[in-house]
């Protein structure tokens, strides 16, 4: 949902990187937050858990053109890709405006792609935001490896909607910039169209990045609603300026969804509290071992051998 905040002049929408465990999700926002202007760049902030993380970072872009005198911002995260981390997946996925879901090339994988697509509508839902009115945009990553699903399979499998998609090789930074700029400038003509907003320059993001072969077609979160904008549109949004804006009184806070977020939280504390209990039964079981080593050690250095070199 996009977040109005009218004391900072700026428009938040939401994007996030969704997919399996390991398919190149975490990839995608170090390279992008690697290579953008650090100025317009938040930090990257990760919550790392004992076999997967979550990143998130905000970028504020200089070109991209405003809604009336508001900038627009864009937060970008990323889910845990292990199911046993379902809640957090759906904590992130709170608000979000557009899914970039990266799917793994790999044979083996299509199970875990199909599964992360079919988790992504459900918590979606879950959240209350419609799958069907989200922009989504599919990356194939990992292009490079022999052992890979081709297109048409891929496409079989998570491209129902015929949606638009990407190939990519994250880890060489291959589609990354390509994939990010087509979900930022998706995502803008979408709320142009459903809020009726007009944009006063043309939408470029990353505007170097060469054309896809595709065909056309930490974690921050708060309950307490935020005034929205409407503005009245006109028949080319992408060029004309904003004639009319009517704001909105900020509703009252709606109880059941406090409480709700904070069931969420609670989720997700269980299941870092899960992972530290783990790590912690693994350190004491290393102690344990260390401690017998030592034992040995002592026993050893007691015979004639060790003596020499050690006594």
């Amino acid at each position: 949902m996009a977040l109005f905040n009218y004391t900072a002049k700026e428009i938040t929408l939401k994007v996030v990187y969704y997919g399996p465990g390991f398919s190149g999700k975490t990839t995608n926002l170090q390279h992008l937050h690697s290579i953008l202007p650090t100025s317009s760049r938040g930090k990257l902030i990760s919550l790392t858990t004992e076999a997967d993380r979550t990143l998130f970072f905000d970028f504020l872009p200089i070109d991209l053109g405003r809604i009336k005198e508001f900038n627009i911002r864009f937060q970008l995260y990323t889910v845990p890709g292990q199911v046993r981390y379902n809640a957090t997946r759906r904590l992130v996925l709170k608000g979000a405006d557009a899914i970039v879901l990266v799917a793994d090339s790999q044979k083996e994988m299509k199970d875990q792609n199909i599964e992360s697509l079919n988790n992504m509508r459900e918590n979606l839902k879950v959240n209350n935001i419609d799958p069907d009115d989200t922009p989504v945009i599919l990356q194939y990553n990992k292009r490079d490896i022999k052992n890979i699903m081709s297109i048409d399979e891929l496409n079989a499998d998570l491209n129902e909607k015929n949606s638009l998609f990407f190939e990519a090789v994250a880890v060489e930074g291959k589609g990354v910039i390509e994939t990010f700029k087509h979900v930022t400038e998706h995502l803008i003509k979408h709320i142009v169209k459903k809020h009726k907003v007009d944009i006063e320059a043309p939408v470029e993001i990353l505007s170097s990045a060469p054309e896809p072969s595709a065909p056309e077609p930490s974690m921050s979160v708060s309950p307490t609603p935020r005034p929205q904008e409407q503005v009245i549109a006109s028949p080319e949004p992408r060029q004309a300026v904003v004639e009319k804006t009517v704001i909105q009184q900020a509703p009252a806070l709606d109880l059941s969804e406090f409480v709700s977020a904070i069931g969420e939280v609670r989720e997700v504390m269980a299941e870092l509290n899960g992972t530290l209990k783990e790590m912690q039964k693994k350190h004491t079981k290393i102690s344990n071992e260390l401690y017998e080593l030592r034992q040995i050690f002592s026993e050893a250095k007691k015979g004639k051998g060790l003596r020499r070199l050690f006594g």
